[in-house]
Parts: structure tokens; sequence; C-alpha cells
């Protein structure tokens, strides 16, 4: 009997670490992006900023040149976010895992390459949500590569 409880353990173990593998879609294809606030000047950040499944993130050229805005040098690549996530109260940053679109000519990305990205939108063009102002000023960049 403590052979089978020893046993049952570890499947459930291995489960755990395997159902996020299956319910998530395309999950293993993963990567993690950190997603940051705007600077905000006015106050604290007393308000917590929802951040729904399925935000997408464009390229907004390297975070280190300080021209990029008039460079050009974007890349044709989007982000999604797989599930939601909240900034919550004081905190400035929180990570999600985000896959690369279909439809991105550009098929990886990884946190060498020093790219920052920018909210655009959502990917559910049915029941979109209305992004608040917070939403609109969110940075991200990729913790590690994106397949």
């Amino acid at each position: 009997m403590r052979l089978f409880r020893l046993r049952m353990t570890q499947l459930l173990a291995i489960g755990a670490l395997v159902a996020p593998m299956v319910l998530l879609p395309r999950a293993g294809q993963a990567a993690w992006f950190e997603i940051c606030r705007g600077l905000n000047l006015v106050g604290a950040n007393l308000q917590p900023v929802l951040v729904p499944q399925g935000s997408l993130f464009r390229d907004n050229g390297r975070a280190d040149d300080p021209l990029a805005d008039f460079t050009g040098d974007k890349w044709q690549l989007r982000l999604e976010t797989i599930y939601r996530v909240q900034i919550t109260q004081l905190s400035n940053c929180v990570r999600v895992l985000v896959r690369i679109t279909s439809d991105s000519s550009t098929k990886s990305v990884a946190a060498t390459d020093n790219r920052r990205f920018v909210y655009v939108g959502s990917s559910n063009l049915l029941d979109e949500i209305q992004p608040s102002e917070d939403l609109m000023s969110v940075r991200g960049r990729v913790i590690d590569s994106v397949p």
C-alpha cells in the first residue's frame, strides 16, 4: 500500500508539471515576457492594471537605441499573451507567458536582441475589451527566447 501511495504522489507531481503544457495553448512554444507600467508623474501606482488574455504587443525598436523611434528599426513581430495577468497596486512589473502571432514575419526573438514592445490592442476582435489609459501605456520586454 505504501508503494502505491509513493507512485501516486509521483504521478501527481508529474501531472502538475505537465498540466500547464497541456492546458495552456502552445505553452511549450511560449516564453516569459515582462510587462511594466508607464512612468506615473502624478503619484504612486494605486490602481491595478489588468492585462487581458490575448493582448498584443508589437516591436518598437531596440531598447538601447535612443533614436529607435526615428530610425524605423522595427521588426514585423507581434507577441500575444497566453493568459490574463494583473499588475498589482504599488507594483511596477509582472511576468506573463507570450507567443509569437502567426502573421509575424519574424519567428523568434531573444532577450539578447534587446527589443522593446508596446501594447497595441487585443487579438479578440469580437469581444474586445476597451483598454484603460494605464493599459495603453504599458511596455514590455522578452525575458528569455521565444521560438
